[in-house]
């Protein structure tokens, strides 16, 4: 809308001066003033028509502002009609007509999906659709039972009070709070608030870094008879002193969760450590033993998960927690879906994994390197009677399962130091993965063997790497063990590679009294020339590799021996670098004319 011009406010005001003039016998005319000619009389009609003017104007304004009262109260008469009209609307659809009961699960399972802080958004977002979803929220305490330290002290206060008895849950990350410390009265009084409270809390997650020791320990110090998950994360190159990072469990029920990050317990013998459904330890400030942690697990029958990293990495482990445990009877964990075990001393892997026996995983991670004069491999948890256990854990049920065995691989990996088993299983959420160090490649591989021919189920097939090792050097290489079930083999090194030769020109007594060959269900084989420092390249010069992989060709594939040739390889392929092993190259012709899959590249 355009403002009005200057002739049509002066018309107004004339008008206006007008009805002024007649209420008050004055002879006021308005008109424009020539402030060029101002004389006395002018002056005095000049104070009149001012009068006049304000007296208008608080007539105006009177008028104007109970106009705009009106006017917003009946625009708040229409909204609240219409609040009314969409409340009773509301109430017809079927989604408004659940019981509150129900609504409050459904709220519940959607912030318990989320974060607390994300959970917390959602909720407060459901207020604002419906009257009543915001009163059954309001009156719900059991949803009102998140406490974080990024909260203002009021708001804490007020979620303490709206969850009257129910249990609390803390969330407190000094990383996104940095700007509340011990000297914050705010942060004080939700600290008080929390602490007076702490009976009432079932969940605590603290993750805190310089500067939060006093508070923290206020907080792990105080009662917690109903806790049932804690979740402790310090920063182990801030949290040197030992007593800020180690603390002792008040008494209560038992926990069902002990997640542990760079801290640890004055009490691992407590009776609230029984039961857990998850244990989750790194670099713990002390180490509990392996007799405790074996007590902790035999007594907790619904463990799902299972943690322990890093023992070794904060402080030296003392003898007495270094003892070997006997005794046969395996813990039997049924529930037990997760193991991730990685950098324990030997004592520690080898004592856990041996005892335990769960029933089938969906993950397992376990890297053990290192190694001791008396602990050259976990050979005892190769052990025939250990069978059920490492079954479990390499999820080998899932290979010889004919429903999933299309789906799984079993590839085992031996190097000079390091063993590593691996079944990749599909989907990809679900596999085992074992790292385990040794100190002789030919006793890793026998015991291995020995493990996986001793089963009392038929093995489906195994992918077997091998890299180079000073020991092949002084050993034959022999895969007896392994004939039943091998498919791929792949070996890395000019040395273990000539031990392949041998390998597939050796011959076997079959169950049925006829000589076979060894490994008859080997389709798979790479073999990689001089790429490892093992071997120098004066030896593989002076070797004549070409002849010997053609004979070892010949006897295998090419039928002219006394008994039928092996199947033929699916693939067959030779890796080496350039000016070496020529010998290979020139007969090339002549071991496909056997094998017509064989092929050489340049690695």
């Amino acid at each position: 809308m355009k403002p009005p011009q200057n002739p049509a406010i002066t018309k107004a005001l004339a008008i206006l001066m007008e009805s002024i003039q007649e209420e008050n016998g004055s002879q006021l005319a308005y008109e424009s003033v020539d402030t060029a000619a101002f004389d006395s009389a002018s002056l005095e009609t000049l104070v009149e028509v001012d009068n006049a003017l304000g007296i208008a104007n608080s007539c105006i304004s009177q008028v104007i502002n109970s106009l705009i009262a009106d006017i917003r109260y009946r625009r708040n008469l229409i909204n609240s009609l219409i609040a009314d009209i969409r409340y009773r609307r509301n109430r017809v659809a079927l989604i408004h007509q659940l019981p509150a009961e129900v609504f409050t699960t459904i709220v519940t399972c959607l912030t318990e999906d989320y974060s607390p802080k994300e959970g917390e958004r959602h909720m407060l977002d459901l207020m604002v659709v419906s009257r009543r979803w915001a009163d059954i929220i309001v009156n719900s305490p059991e949803l009102w039972t998140n406490i974080r330290f990024d909260h203002p002290a009021k708001f804490v206060k007020l979620i303490i009070e709206r969850s009257k008895a129910h249990p609390l849950s803390l969330a407190w990350d000094s990383s996104r709070s940095h700007d509340l410390d011990s000297n914050n009265e705010e942060f004080k009084s939700m600290v008080e608030l929390v602490t007076r409270n702490s009976p009432r809390l079932r969940s605590m997650e603290v993750t805190v870094g310089r500067g939060s020791q006093q508070t923290l320990r206020r907080l792990l110090d105080c009662p917690k008879p109903r806790l049932e998950s804690l979740y402790v994360n310090l920063s182990p190159l801030e949290f040197d002193d030992a007593a800020s990072s180690r603390f002792r469990l008040s008494e209560g029920s038992p926990l069902k969760e002990l997640v542990l990050d760079s801290a640890g317990l004055l009490n691992w013998d407590s009776q609230r450590l029984s039961g857990l459904r998850v244990l989750n330890l790194r670099r713990p400030a002390n180490l509990p033993s392996i007799s405790q942690i074996l007590l902790i697990l035999s007594t907790s029958p619904l463990l799902t998960q299972l943690k322990l990293w890093d023992f070794g990495s904060r402080a030296g482990i003392p003898s007495a927690q270094t003892e070997q445990i006997s005794g046969e009877k395996l813990i039997e964990l049924p529930h037990l879906k997760t193991i991730s075990i990685r950098d324990l001393p030997p004592s520690y892997c080898t004592s856990i994994l041996s005892r335990i026996l769960p029933r089938f995983c969906e993950y397992v991670d376990v890297m053990e390197y290192q190694l001791n004069s008396a602990n050259t491999m976990p050979g005892e948890m190769f052990r025939r009677e250990r069978s059920d256990t490492m079954v479990a854990l390499l999820q080998l049920s899932k290979l010889y399962d004919p429903n999933s065995a299309g789906n799984s691989r079993l590839s085992i990996r031996v190097t000079d130091s390091q063993i590593m088993i691996e079944n990749v299983a599909q989907p990809e959420s679900c596999s085992s993965e074992l790292w385990f160090g040794h100190t002789d490649a030919h006793h890793a591989l026998g015991v291995l063997g020995e493990f996986f021919s001793g089963l009392d189920f038929k093995m489906p097939s195994l992918y077997l790497q091998l890299e180079e090792a000073p020991i092949w050097k002084h050993k034959q290489l022999d895969l007896h063990q392994w004939s039943c079930s091998l498919e791929s083999l792949h070996v890395d090194g000019s040395r273990i590679a000539r031990a392949v030769y041998e390998v597939l020109a050796q011959q076997l007594l079959l169950e049925d009294g006829t000589m076979g060959w060894i490994c008859p269900r080997l389709s798979y084989i790479s073999l990689f020339y001089g790429s490892n420092s093992y071997v120098d390249d004066s030896e593989d010069t002076e070797m004549d590799d070409g002849l010997a992989l053609l004979l070892a060709v010949q006897k295998r594939w090419s039928g002219e021996n006394e008994i039928p040739a092996a199947a033929q390889p699916k693939e067959f392929c030779v890796w080496f670098r350039d000016g070496i092993f020529a010998s290979i190259r020139s007969r090339v012709e002549a071991i496909r004319s056997i094998v017509p899959c064989f092929n050489v590249l340049d690695e």
